[in-house]
């Protein structure tokens, strides 16, 4: 938790990297030029179309669009946010970084936090030597009973707490760790003597982990073969919300799951430990658990960095129900306080100091894996092995569906007043969607269908309830139509324009020495894509052709421009290109100019009157006659 990483090192970082080396730890690279194929990390391919250069440190797939810097990279392949992308990097390249100076309040913020993961490093560190000792038997049968192992144990740094008191606490504190510290993470409580007493005794630990994986806090289970005595203690213990610890911010396994839950786009939430490790051993290693808490906005946000799909792994009773429900109402929570930005904005690949993941949308897509009464995830896994958990996990149900099959099975459908009260709730909840697409298709599968009932009566209700299902019925019908057609030959001109463009946009980027002098005349006129403007003003803005990639990235406006820049200067040409081969590029796109140029002259002429107007006509024609050789010598051709 220092402060802000000084800008000038993130640059500086960014330049000496090898984005190369990087990515060569997920995918196999091969050279091509000047740049470096290979299969894209971020979806399945068969042919090669993700591209790296080594110049500028940036990557382009040019099958599903992927596009960043090093740090992009970094922050997409590993759930990292910016200054995690940074750190990982410096690590890695053995680079310093420098933080900018805090204020006074500051440093003692991040020193009280420093000094308190010392503490809480050091208390899982016990616990996994204790799980080991002869006293962790019990704890190590109890993991060897449900399939788990040494090497299960050690993924997630799992402990023991002995049957004692002050074991902890006296061990600790021999160390030299003060027993406020103890006490300030709630792994002691001070008793009435004076004394310390360990908050867990008798049990299985689990560590949790915040994101950047220094332990905040720990979960411990009883164990059923140690007597207690006279006490009866709960079945779980959490730690006490405390200035590291707060149940609403973290889950469970996130370091350990973060890569899979990035490389799958989904994340599998589930309510217990023991349900995480089971299923990471089976193959999911997207899952995390909430600590004991429902799924919060805290939570969806952290969520919301890596995935957009959030699968719920929760009962089918109604507090799975409630559960649910409180998570969608958390999501949309998300997706409201995310909407008023662009995607992607303020991202790294502005140069800046961090931002959203540019490659995620606003929205949260949530969904429910109902489980079978009584069973949790780990019992599900063992009973339908990894390929029906997988199925399973595919055909999650969309929470609003999930929800109005619970109202209305609970609901009365025998009698005409049942099934108006089951409608409503219903409606109600189908009020909450703000897609009108879904809500329109869940009236008629869920609602309609659900209670026995033709859709135009579900949708005359719902008008009455003010809950829109046709609304935007007309609207979206002509949006897939698309706009008026034009004709095909107007078409074809364009797409050959955007080419044209383009192509003399990728000389500029990949080969600026190769341009002729006429490509200062250019302007952002002679440019008639939105994109090709936008590209060819970020570059003047930037210096001109030949400045230094990065520079250019810069100077773009947002993510947008920046992905077609990286895919400009990384794609192949279609064939050799030459100074002659530029220069006809560029004098093409003048060419197109002048000749626009000679139409607005011709149109003059049908004005002017051969003789009161004698003078003017002579100038225009004079006019349009050095347009002509002008266009000629530019093309070598006449029309």
């Amino acid at each position: 938790m220092a402060g802000r990483i000084l800008k000038e090192d993130i640059e500086s970082l960014r330049a000496q990297a090898d984005i190369v080396t990087v990515v060569g730890d997920h995918t196999t690279l091969k050279r091509a030029g000047r740049s470096f194929k290979g299969l894209c990390p971020f979806h399945t391919e068969r042919t090669p179309s993700f591209t790296v250069s080594p110049e500028g440190n940036v990557y382009h797939c040019f099958g599903c669009g992927a596009s960043g810097d090093l740090y992009d990279f970094l922050m997409r392949i590993e759930g990292f946010d910016f200054p995690e992308a940074v750190e990982a990097l410096a690590r890695r390249t053995g680079f310093t970084l420098r933080y900018e100076e805090l204020s006074a309040r500051d440093r003692r913020a991040i020193g009280e936090r420093s000094r308190l993961v010392a503490v809480t490093a050091a208390a899982a560190a016990w616990f996994a030597e204790q799980l080991y000792a002869e006293e962790g038997q019990p704890a190590r049968d109890y993991l060897r009973s449900r399939g788990f192992g040494r090497e299960d144990a050690a993924r997630f740094t799992l402990g023991f707490a002995p049957n004692r008191w002050e074991a902890l606490s006296r061990a600790l504190t021999a160390d030299g760790i003060p027993p406020e510290d103890l006490i300030a993470t709630g792994l002691a409580v001070r008793t009435d003597r004076g004394g310390l007493r360990d908050r867990f005794r008798g049990r299985l630990i689990f560590p949790v982990h915040d994101p950047g994986g220094d332990v905040v806090g720990f979960g411990g289970r009883v164990l059923d073969a140690l007597d207690y005595g006279d006490f009866d203690p709960p079945k779980y213990l959490n730690s006490p919300e405390t200035p590291l610890y707060k149940k609403t911010r973290v889950l469970y396994g996130v370091p350990q799951a973060r890569a899979d839950i990035v490389r799958d786009g989904q994340v599998l939430v589930c309510e217990g430990y023991t349900d995480v490790m089971a299923l990471h051993q089976a193959g999911f290693g997207n899952a995390v658990a909430t600590c004991g808490t429902a799924v919060t906005v805290e939570h969806l946000t952290m969520v919301a960095r890596y995935a957009p799909r959030v699968v719920l792994a929760f009962d089918g009773d109604d507090a799975g129900v409630k559960a649910a429900e409180r998570a969608w109402e958390a999501a949309r929570e998300v997706a409201a306080a995310g909407s008023g930005a662009a995607p992607g904005a303020g991202g790294s690949g502005s140069g800046g100091g961090g931002g959203r993941r540019a490659d995620r949308g606003d929205g949260l897509d949530v969904r429910v894996l109902v489980l079978p009464d009584g069973s949790d995830p780990a019992d599900l896994v063992v009973e339908v092995g990894a390929e029906g958990m997988r199925s399973a996990v595919t055909a999650a149900t969309p929470v609003v569906p999930f929800v109005v099959r619970h109202r209305l099975a609970a609901a009365d459908l025998s009698s005409e007043s049942g099934r108006i009260a089951a409608l409503r709730e219903a409606l109600e909840v189908l009020g909450r969607e703000p897609d009108p697409d879904l809500r329109r298709e869940w009236a008629r599968t869920e609602v309609a269908a659900g209670i026995g009932v033709a859709y135009d009566f579900v949708a005359q209700s719902a008008a009455r309830l003010g809950v829109a299902l046709d609304r935007h019925q007309g609207v979206a019908a002509s949006s897939a139509r698309g706009p008026r057609s034009e004709g095909a030959p107007h078409q074809a001109a364009r797409r050959l324009r955007a080419r044209q463009e383009r192509a003399v946009l990728r000389v500029a980027l990949q080969a600026p020495e190769l341009l002729p002098d006429e490509w200062f005349e250019l302007t952002e006129d002679d440019l008639t894509h939105p994109t090709a403007r936008a590209v060819f003003t970020t570059l003047q803005a930037a210096g001109g052709a030949g400045v230094e990639l990065g520079m250019v990235l810069e100077a773009a406006a947002d993510d947008q421009v920046r992905a077609t820049i990286r895919a400009l200067a990384l794609e192949d040409e279609e064939g050799p290109v030459d100074a002659e081969v530029a220069a006809w590029r560029v004098r093409s796109l003048l060419a197109d100019r002048l000749r626009g140029q000679e139409q607005v002259l011709r149109e003059r002429l049908h004005t002017l009157h051969h003789a009161t107007d004698r003078d003017e006509v002579l100038a225009v024609q004079r006019e349009l006659l050095a347009l002509e050789r002008r266009r000629r010598l530019l093309t070598g051709v006449a029309d």
